[in-house]
């Protein structure tokens, strides 16, 4: 409905004749694969800026790639790193303000184009998780593409199709593992470096207990059992370390040339766009938690929470953001009873349980041994401090901590 005739030799180019033409402010990202020689991305930008397109409003960045190109040979475990930097690549070229993203699949090797869509969905779904709480703020995403219209007069049609992918996170079951693969033999400071990516097992191990907590109606424990003090540290930590830049530099440092051959040693266990979709899923945890900060009451070892605030808790959180309604409906009917008991000025007593894990699943995490009651106040607390098991002298808190992360 809003064709326009553009000439040039690049799909790109045609995009951008015509965002001009619209008036629009935008930004354009080029992923050069390393196996294409750097007078290609010149040309390209050559004539963009023909266009009248502001020099600073073009970035290139150069992709790792795997295989035989002409007389040189890229070697890389995957091709995890390549969707990496493209993952990262796109992520640095996004702020607040973008309101709408295209990929360009017009061209290029076909494993190539399928590595970089991998890592743009990715990227939509970090996005996705990034906007959870505000989701009217995440941007619209497209892929391009050209249809021929008549290939004797090279006439093309390019074709813009909004994309959506829905909204998935993939566990991690084992967080004691990187998604770095450091070479010791080859790098032998690489010890260090595995303790500079330490804080991601805190961040994996964080967002499990955070899912467990919302899936299974632990509300009391996402508020008063999980670390929330060190997660500005964690957050910061990320957005210092697990960049463009610094993975960058690791490739760097990880690689070999010799004979026409390019060898990238730096291994990799899982995908960083994984990654990520679980760093912004802690801030929007985070963001959730500071919204019931200053409803939590510390009083000496406790840390008190009045029903009517798990019951918004279940309410506006675990069933209308997360539409976990069975874990609401469980939680509701726990906190309905311990309402009605404390209204008549009772405390709510039941036999001890046989099975601790079981129990606390069924009755989302308000089980008996483990609730300090405040029926004059119509409040609940855990009795943190206190040691259960006496033979083992294991406290509370540790019980919900391994609770927490049976999470699948």
């Amino acid at each position: 409905s809003n064709k326009k005739s553009f000439k040039g030799n690049s799909t790109i180019g045609a995009i951008t004749q015509y965002l001009i033409s619209q008036n629009e402010e935008f930004k354009i990202l080029l992923l050069r694969p390393a196996s294409i020689d750097k007078y290609e991305e010149e040309k390209l930008i050559s004539e963009l800026l023909q266009y009248n397109v502001p020099k600073e409003n073009i970035k290139c960045v150069e992709v790792p790639v795997k295989g035989n190109y002409e007389s040189k040979k890229f070697n890389l475990n995957n091709h995890i790193i390549t969707a990496d930097i493209a993952f990262l690549a796109i992520q640095d070229s996004t702020d607040d303000e973008i309101r709408e993203i295209i990929l360009d699949v017009s061209r290029g090797l076909n494993f190539q184009i399928l590595v970089i869509v991998d890592a743009y969905r990715r990227f939509l779904v970090a996005q996705q998780a990034k906007n959870y709480i505000d989701k009217a703020k995440c941007p619209k995403f497209y892929y391009v593409y050209l249809t021929p219209v008549n290939l004797k007069e090279q006439e093309y049609e390019v074709t813009f199709e909004e994309t959506k992918t829905p909204f998935f996170v993939d566990y991690f079951k084992n967080v004691n593992k990187l998604p770095f693969k450091f070479d010791t033999d080859y790098y032998p400071e690489s010890l260090l470096l595995y303790q500079e990516f330490n804080f991601i097992k805190e961040i994996i191990s964080c967002v499990n207990e955070c899912i467990s907590a919302i899936k299974k109606g632990f509300a009391l424990a996402f508020l008063t059992i999980i670390n929330w003090n060190n997660i500005e540290k964690l957050l910061n930590l990320s957005y210092e370390k697990i960049t463009l830049k610094r993975i960058k530099e690791l490739i760097e440092t990880f690689s070999i040339e010799k004979d026409n051959t390019k060898e990238i040693k730096l291994c990799m266990e899982y995908s960083l766009g994984n990654l990520w979709i679980y760093i912004y899923l802690l801030e929007t945890f985070y963001k959730i938690y500071k919204e019931y900060e200053n409803k939590i009451y510390i009083e000496e070892h406790r840390k008190w929470v009045k029903i009517d605030t798990l019951k918004n808790f279940n309410e506006k959180i675990i069933k209308n953001l997360f539409n976990e309604s069975s874990a609401y409906t469980l939680l509701d009917n726990e906190l309905e009873n311990f309402k009605r008991i404390f209204e008549k000025g009772e405390k709510e007593r039941k036999y001890p349980s046989s099975n601790l894990e079981r129990n606390f699943n069924a009755h989302a995490g308000l089980l008996y041994e483990f609730i300090d009651q405040d029926y004059k106040n119509l409040r609940l607390s855990y009795k943190l401090g206190e040691i259960l098991d006496k033979d083992h002298k294991k406290k509370i808190e540790d019980y919900i901590k391994d609770f927490l992360k049976v999470y699948t």
